[in-house]
């Protein structure tokens, strides 16, 4: 990311652990620092709804200020709960750091057909607050569980199909399937979801697997590598497998390509996601182009405007 935005910087970071809060806030008191003729410096967080960014306001406040502090923004599992810009919240006494938080800005198109109905399940498999059950800008509730489980299943079968990331989930010697029913038993029998009359509980299974996914799972598959445990099976490979971090990273991996769970392939991991930077910024550009990013509604407006705009000349031409 660095190297394709060399005027941002860049910092992954989780609320829900204190060391990537303590750096965010060391970040903003360098930078604080390195003006000190100037009284205070302000912060304006932006991102998608429900995302957590209030939470992370909330963090970022108890990590830089010391002693007890009350919660200063309100936060919820329904998006919409900052309707507008805030007052604003100290997050450091010395140097003087205030941030703001804001709305949640939303994509107002996700694409056309098939691809567009794609990337609505992948913001609704994203989550932030294990707690409250947020889903990232995709109302709660829009998505059937299972339908998102049954997507999931799917990916991690496509990133790993000799020993997906979600084996450790069902019982010992359990194989890859791509039954979504299948997997779901296997996994409310291991995790002793029962119901009444002995029925297994498949909807609280699906639940728990896209929860997983959220909290941990996500990175278990982008450190598993399909040659390596295909290498020390002694699984044959008939075609190139895939390998990627969440969704959005995916990669082919070859038989020369080394295997990403052994230190010292860092470098070999980010040539593969710089790769898929530039095929997602050629793509974007190229829908930018043909107008593939525009809904239809929103297509209809704009020929009804400049329908009006025509009939408007006309009648001025008189």
């Amino acid at each position: 990311m660095a190297k394709k935005f060399p005027d941002q910087q860049v910092i992954f970071a989780s609320w829900q652990r204190p060391r990537d809060i303590r750096n965010l806030s060391e970040l903003l008191v360098n930078i604080a620092n390195k003006h000190p003729h100037a009284m205070e410096l302000n912060a304006l967080v932006i991102g998608m709804p429900n995302v957590g960014k209030s939470t992370l306001l909330n963090a970022l406040r108890n990590m830089g200020i010391k002693g007890r502090t009350p919660k200063a923004f309100q936060t919820g599992a329904q998006p919409g709960l900052t309707q507008a810009l805030s007052t604003r919240l100290k997050v450091s006494l010395e140097p003087l750091v205030y941030a703001f938080d804001t709305p949640g800005v939303m994509l107002p198109y996700l694409g056309r057909g098939e691809e567009g109905a794609e990337r609505g399940v992948k913001l609704a498999l994203i989550e932030s607050d294990k707690e409250s059950f947020r889903v990232a800008g995709i109302k709660e509730g829009l998505y059937d569980m299972e339908a998102l489980a049954s997507y999931l299943l799917y990916r991690l079968n496509v990133l790993n199909p000799i020993s997906p990331a979600y084996l450790q989930l069902l019982p010992k010697g359990a194989v890859p399937t791509v039954d979504l029913q299948e997997f779901l038993e296997q996994l409310a029998r291991r995790m002793g979801m029962i119901m009444r009359g002995a029925e297994l509980d498949t909807a609280r299974a699906a639940a728990y697997f896209v929860r997983w996914w959220r909290e941990e799972g996500g990175l278990i598959a982008a450190t598993s590598s399909p040659l390596h445990l295909a290498e020390s099976s002694g699984s044959d490979i008939s075609h190139p497998p895939m390998q990627g971090w969440g969704f959005d990273f995916q990669w082919q991996l070859n038989a020369e390509d080394p295997p990403t769970i052994k230190e010292g392939d860092a470098n070999f991991v980010q040539a593969k996601m710089e790769a898929c930077i530039d095929d997602y910024l050629a793509a974007i550009k190229r829908e930018d182009n043909d107008e593939l990013n525009v809904s239809p509604t929103q297509i209809k407006k704009q020929q009804i405007k400049e329908e009006k705009m025509r009939r408007k000349q006309k009648q001025l031409k008189r």
